[in-house]
């Protein structure tokens, strides 16, 4: 009963932590060694299996990860993600809603593959000062960029990957795949409503204007590229989901290809330039997430060797039964918020340790029932978000005005989605 009490505590402990902004890699690796202390975990085991097996069985996922983040690059440093957007804007004309509705809808395709913070910032020095430029008002631009960022996570391999951590058994598959295809579909279709409600009403309330804005970076944008490059940002989902390759060969046909049809494997030394820049900034882009990621692993490993304990403390209170369970998140989504028990990649992930010690849900459920809410509401809604900070900073905009103009539309997007998981995928 002690030991339950004290893990509570710290428990909540990290909560707080987690919600006002502490670093994660610190709060997870903190609480792991205060929890195998409290739970009397045996040295051996702590120092082989929570701090060096768990970390070792990640590697595939990593590497999955950061040939994403160097994908993602290769697409702003060619050239090619500034190209798509100049030739959205041209077939869109001088009309400021059809533009930002394609711009919208293509930044959303672009994120189906593109990954990393570096990548969400580069191409969103494209795409804001475009909007800004049209008199979109600053809340409409910014909401609808962010919320086209996370439209695209769904099918985003190196994104989902991520889960491979806590939910070990779950694959990229067909199954999968067609849940994230209609997720996707969903998520974008609440965000044409998103812009054309707020369009309309700041027309009719007058306050749509030209905002300053500083241009996009030089060579992004105005490079002369061919026309077929434009299918390379979709060139690894082609290939996961129709020919059946793994995602590293896939995002390397595709890094190859990319640098091809760009004018970059014109000389040998330029390729290798190209090849060790992008490297480089993808690496340095996924780095903080990848110590983040080991600290999760080395938290659930944690968390499973006290989970006796949690389960005896908490298997009366929490609910059994997942339909409830599915209610409770959806009516309890702003719990994402600020790292909150709702975010797996933040305290959430202690929710989720509690759940699964209880071994009463599948683990494709709880798969499903936590993917959503760092999808919809934290990376649509959540100012703590890293690459919505930047953009509140480059839009210069209120955090509690994003998050009052995004989190309703957030909100209906889990709510559905969290559905059509649970049908799709969460009730196998």
């Amino acid at each position: 009963m002690i030991s339950g009490m004290l893990l509570l505590v710290t428990f909540i402990g990290l909560i707080v932590y987690c919600m006002k902004g502490g670093n994660l890699l610190v709060g997870f690796i903190a609480t792991s060694i205060l929890w195998c202390i409290i739970g009397w975990v045996p040295l051996h085991i702590v120092v082989t299996d929570i701090f060096q097996t768990s970390v070792e069985n990640y590697g595939k996922t990593i590497a999955i990860i950061v040939f994403g983040a160097w994908f993602g690059r290769m697409l702003v440093d060619t050239g090619i993600a500034g190209y798509i957007i100049k030739k959205t804007v041209e077939l869109a004309g001088d009309k400021p809603l059809i533009t930002t509705l394609l711009l919208s809808i293509v930044c959303a395709l672009i994120f189906t593959s593109a990954f990393g913070v570096g990548s969400v910032m580069a191409i969103g020095m494209i795409v804001l000062p475009i909007l800004f430029s049209l008199s979109i008002d600053k809340k409409t631009a910014l909401g609808a960029y962010l919320l086209a960022v996370s439209g695209g996570m769904y099918l985003n391999i190196a994104y989902v990957s991520q889960f491979f951590a806590v939910f070990k058994n779950v694959k990229y598959n067909d199954q999968y795949i067609q849940f994230a295809v209609i997720a996707t579909i969903v998520h974008v279709a609440v965000m044409v409503a998103f812009i054309l409600y707020n369009y309309s009403r700041a027309q009719k309330g007058g306050r749509a204007r030209a905002w300053a804005a500083s241009p996009a970076p030089e060579g992004k944008v105005s490079k002369n590229l061919r026309w077929d490059c434009m299918l390379v940002p979709f060139l690894p989902i082609i290939m996961v989901s129709f020919f059946k390759w793994q995602p590293i060969p896939s995002f390397l046909l595709g890094i190859f290809l990319g640098l091809l049809l760009t004018g970059n494997m014109g000389s040998y030394s330029l390729a290798v330039e190209k090849i060790q820049k992008t490297l480089y900034d993808g690496i340095a882009d996924s780095g903080l997430l990848i110590g983040m990621l080991y600290s999760v692993n080395i938290f659930q490993a944690a968390a499973k060797q006290v989970s006796p304990i949690l389960q005896n403390m908490l298997g009366g209170v929490i609910p059994t039964t997942p339909v409830v369970l599915l209610i409770a998140v959806c009516a309890l989504a702003p719990l994402a918020l600020f790292r909150g028990p709702l975010m797996i990649w933040g305290s959430g992930i202690a929710l989720v340790s509690i759940l699964q010690a209880m071994g009463v849900f599948s683990e494709m459920f709880l798969f499903a029932l936590f993917l959503i809410p760092p999808v919809a509401i934290v990376a649509g809604a959540c100012p703590t978000q890293s690459w919505t900070m930047w953009g509140l900073s480059y839009a210069k905009l209120e955090p509690k005005q994003y998050i009052k103009t995004n989190l309703p539309w957030a909100w209906v997007i889990l709510i559905i989605v969290e559905i059509v998981a649970y049908v799709m995928i969460g009730n196998v």
